[in-house]
Formats: structure tokens, C-alpha cells, sequence
């Protein structure tokens, strides 16, 4: 462990200084190190006052960050406070204009600052100087006037307080009027009574209980404004006139002053919310749900109001309004989904302040896209009118897969031959494999032997129903259909065959959807390769075919 020698020095000459309020205080300190290492110094003024704690006056941070402490940071503001560097080692502080408040004794304070490897930084030595005992004289008849607010830069609605504030002698038995200004246009005023006379504007925002003016002591007298305005930023001052009174009871105006002009701005309210959008998929079927999630993850107030609006932004970039959420609770649906809202195929909630969803069903190919939830947060003004302070949005992205992309069908036996009174089976087969709730229907028609014409045999209706073509009425007595469970595939079962069989069997299928408002939408149709079905005889065969083989031609 290396031990880094103390090499600090702290010095400022020790004095008394007799001074006149308004004069100016100069004191220097030098502060001095001889370490090896790299380090920097931090220097600070400080006043201290018989048994009271000392206050800091101004400092330099060992990043050479100026910093004046609470009880001058208004006077270092308008300039009264400084402190230079004057040499190497040498500061100089500074004070002007100086105050009845200023007496006490002055010292500087010096600390060496050294960096650990792990960049942290820690302060070796502190040392302070001698002090300065500084008396600060007043004047009988001299009129000292300080303006103070807490900061310069305010938000609409924020609350502001302005001290003026009198530093006189003998305060108490002498009079002074005090007049407001706002923009060099006049506010109000104090008389020698203390009783405050607003101008017009002024005085209906006081009677409102948004503004008043009043006397805290003999020497401080305050405006305060109880929610700002916009309009309410400018430059403020207080003007003091002394009154005196003559010898035969009259006032007359004496001496009058007033500090400098102090500046506000005031910023209009600005939304801090943040926006976060969840959905339950990002690729869906067409026909199911969608389900999205609006939520406010952080800065909202709670006195404050929302309005939400869900919006799509389809593929070629253009936008509509799917449903708002007034800041009152009231939903409007936007005007391409009137309709489908007034059936229940759109959906707003509230869950929570601040989260709400939104749900589309039996959603179309047309529904994809971006889904936008912007919030809008909106505040209540002076006047009790609502007021929009900002709006932040977020999206998210789904895609609708089309019912009918991929939609196919194909007839095949795998009966491999067929005779008289033997039985076969035909399958119609459906591809894609769609859910249970997608609606298809499945027709099996027939072309018997001979003949040019094909005609429904039986169809599965989109309702899992069975209804049975009018011709070939023999076939219905020996023929089974049944649709599988897990899929639309339909299977067509034919015992003892006869003549009366042999044909071309071909399957039809349509795809359906249930609108919104209970009507049926037939999104296509597709219909199958033939397979043609030769009854053979006992004994008679094909040419090259073994017994019991049953010829299947397919057509294209």
C-alpha cells in the first residue's frame, strides 16, 4: 500500500473588515499541492454567523463546476456573488451591493480529490483558512430592494411565488408603497394602508382565487400566481417608494427603487406517457380473433384524461379509424366499421386506467396490416375547458393468412378393382387441413356409363347436413358417406356393385365464411380430377388384368 503524502495549503489572511451596506467585499485564498499523483481540488467560500451553522456561499467543484449555495443563489444570478481564479493557486471572491445580512466571518475551504482505479473518486484532505470577521454598517435612510423566485422556468399550470423583499432600517416606522409589474404593465400596488388595488385583468383572475397579492411582514410582500398560464411568461419587477409624512399629516412619495427585472418562462404541458401495443398473434387465419392491447407504461397523471384511437394501416399505406375512446367514456366506431361494430364484430374496453383493448372478429383478409392505438392525454384548464397536452402512439403488425390460398381438392379410390357385388370406396380429399370451424361443403356428382352428363349424388352441407341429388335414387340404399372428424375429407362407400355404378365420379368443394351480420360468403370453389369406375363381370377381364382387378382411369 503506497501512503501519498498530505501536501495541502489553505491560506487566507485573517482580518477585520469594517464595510457600508452597498459596498463591496473582495477576499482572496490560495490553495496549494505538491503530490505526485494526479488529483484535482475543490474550493469553497463559506459564511458563518455567531452560533449559527455556516452556509455555503459559492464553490468550484473539483470538475470546475460553479455552485452557489441556497441562500445566494439569487445573488449570484443577477451577478452580486463571483468568484475568479486570479493566479495558479490564487481565488478571489467577490461580493457586491453588499447586505446587512452579509455580516459574519468568511473562510475558505479546500479539499484534494484523487481517482481510484475503478474510477471512483474520494477526497484525500480538507482543509480551511483563517477567517475574515466582516461587519456589515447600515445607512438610516437607504432603500435596498431584492426580487426572488424560486426558479426562472415553470410548466402551465405550475404554481410561481415572487418575494419582494425590503432591506431597510427601521423598517417598522417608516411607510412604503409597493406596486406589482408584469411586462412593465402594472399588476397591482400597496399603499401605506397595505390594502392591495388590482388592474382589471388582474383582478378577476384574484377573484377567481388564481392570483393574490399580500403582505407577509414589514419587509416582504409576495405575489403568487396559483396556476400558470402561458401568457403569464415575461419579465416581473416590485417597485418600493418610501412615503413621508409631512407636518401636517400629508404623504408625499420619497426615495423609490427596484431591483432588476426577473424573467420566467413559462412551457406548455407536454405528455410524458409512454405507449406499448401487444396483439394475441402475429399471424392469424382468416376468421379468428384479433386481440390487441393498448397500455400506458409510465407518466400519466392521474387528474388528467384519455382519448384512444385504434386505427389500421394497411399494405398501401392508407389509414382509417377503426374505433375512439373519447376522453368521456364514449365510443365511436370508425365509418368503414359502423356496420360491423353495430353486430358485435368490433370491440373497445377499458380494462384499467390506461389499459384498453381492442378485439376483431371473424377478422377478413382486408384486416391485415399495422394496428395503431394512439392515446391522447388531455388536462383540465383554469376555465374548466379540457386542454390536449399530447399524444404518443405505438403499433403492431399482423398478417392474415387467406382461407382460400392452397385450397384444392382430389378424388382417389383405393379400391383396386371393383365386381359385380363387391363394394369400393372414393375419397374426396380437402387440402389445407383447415380448423373444425371453417365451413366446407363437399359434393360427390356422377356420370354413369354412356352417358354426358354428370348430376349431385350427395353433398355434405357447410352445416354438417347430408342431402341427397334427386337421380339415382338406388344408390342411396347402398351408399355411405361419412365426413372425418379431424378434417373435411368426405368418403364416399359403395356395396355390392352392379352395372348401375360404372361411371365417372368427380368431387366438388366449397370454401364458406359467416359474415359479421349472419349472411354466407362463398370464398371459391374447387373441384376434382374424375375417376372413372368399370364394373367388371365375373369372369371377364381386361386384357393383361388379373382377376377381381377393377379399372380406374383418371381425367385431367
Amino acid at each position: 500500500m503506497e501512503v501519498i503524502p498530505d501536501s495541502l495549503r489553505v491560506t487566507s489572511e485573517a482580518q477585520t473588515l469594517n464595510k457600508v451596506q452597498h459596498d463591496s467585499l473582495e477576499l482572496r485564498c490560495a490553495v496549494s499541492k505538491t503530490t505526485a499523483q494526479h488529483s484535482h481540488v475543490s474550493i469553497a467560500w463559506y459564511q458563518k454567523k455567531a452560533d449559527e451553522p455556516a452556509v455555503e456561499v459559492v464553490s468550484l467543484s473539483r470538475d470546475f463546476v460553479l455552485h452557489a449555495g441556497s441562500e445566494y443563489s439569487q445573488r449570484h444570478a443577477s451577478g452580486d456573488i463571483r468568484l475568479d481564479k486570479v493566479g495558479e493557486t490564487l481565488s478571489k471572491l467577490t461580493i457586491y451591493n453588499l447586505q446587512s445580512s452579509d455580516e459574519g466571518e468568511f473562510y475558505c475551504e479546500a479539499a484534494e480529490w484523487i481517482q481510484d482505479p475503478d474510477g471512483t473518486w474520494y477526497a484525500m484532505t480538507r482543509k480551511r483558512s483563517e477567517g475574515t470577521m466582516v461587519y456589515v454598517e447600515g445607512t438610516d435612510m437607504d432603500i435596498n430592494v431584492r426580487l426572488e423566485t424560486e426558479k426562472r422556468t415553470y410548466t402551465v399550470g405550475e404554481p410561481v411565488e415572487f418575494r419582494c423583499i425590503l432591506e431597510v432600517q427601521n423598517v417598522a416606522k417608516r411607510y412604503f408603497s409597493i406596486s406589482w409589474a408584469f411586462n412593465s404593465s402594472l399588476i397591482a400596488s400597496f399603499g401605506a394602508n397595505a390594502v392591495p388595488v388590482l388592474n382589471s385583468e388582474f383582478a378577476q383572475r384574484e377573484a377567481l382565487g388564481q392570483l393574490k397579492v399580500s403582505k407577509e411582514s414589514d419587509s416582504v410582500y409576495i405575489l403568487k400566481i396559483y396556476q400558470l398560464r402561458l401568457e403569464d411568461s415575461g419579465k416581473y419587477n416590485c417597485r418600493v417608494t418610501e412615503r413621508l409624512k409631512t407636518s401636517t399629516g400629508e404623504f408625499i412619495d420619497g426615495e423609490s427603487k427596484r431591483p432588476k427585472n426577473t424573467p420566467i418562462t413559462v412551457l406548455p404541458l407536454k405528455t410524458n406517457i409512454s405507449v406499448e401495443v401487444t396483439n394475441n398473434a402475429p399471424s392469424v387465419l382468416e376468421g379468428e380473433s384479433l386481440r390487441f392491447g393498448c397500455n400506458v407504461r409510465t407518466g400519466f397523471r392521474p387528474q388528467n384524461r384519455l382519448s384512444v384511437t385504434w386505427q389500421l394501416v394497411d399494405k398501401q399505406n392508407r389509414r382509417s379509424d377503426i374505433v375512439q375512446l373519447d376522453r368521456d367514456g364514449t365510443l365511436h366506431p370508425g365509418p368503414s366499421y359502423i356496420e360491423r361494430s353495430s353486430y358485435g364484430g368490433i370491440q373497445m374496453e377499458q380494462i384499467r386506467p390506461g389499459s384498453f383493448t381492442l378485439e376483431i372478429f371473424n377478422s377478413l383478409k382486408a384486416d391485415e396490416g399495422h394496428y395503431e392505438c394512439r392515446i391522447t392525454e388531455w388536462t383540465r384548464r383554469l376555465d374548466g375547458e379540457w386542454q390536449m397536452i399530447g399524444e404518443r402512439h405505438n403499433s403492431s403488425a399482423v398478417s392474415i393468412n387467406a382461407l382460400d390460398a392452397g385450397f384444392a381438392v382430389t378424388a382417389i379410390s383405393r379400391t383396386p378393382g371393383v365386381t359385380y357385388n363387391e363394394s369400393f370406396d372414393l375419397q374426396c380429399i380437402i387440402k389445407p387441413h383447415y380448423p373444425s370451424w371453417v365451413p366446407v361443403s363437399v359434393t360427390w356428382r356422377f356420370q354413369p356409363a354412356g352417358s354426358t352428363e354428370f348430376h349431385d349424388l350427395v353433398t355434405f352441407t357447410r352445416d354438417g347436413g347430408v342431402q341427397w341429388g334427386d337421380k339415382y335414387s338406388g344408390f342411396r340404399t347402398r351408399t355411405a358417406i361419412e365426413k372425418a372428424e379431424s378434417s373435411n375429407n368426405v368418403r364416399l362407400s359403395i356395396s355390392r356393385a352392379s352395372d348401375t355404378e360404372a361411371g365417372k365420379y368427380q368431387c366438388v368443394a366449397e370454401l364458406w365464411r359467416k359474415n359479421y351480420n349472419s349472411s354466407w360468403t362463398r370464398l371459391a370453389d374447387r373441384t376434382s380430377n374424375l375417376l372413372e369406375i368399370r364394373v367388371l363381370r365375373p369372369g371377364k377381364y381386361p386384357i393383361g388384368m388379373l382377376p377381381r382387378n377393377c379399372l380406374v382411369q383418371w381425367f385431367s
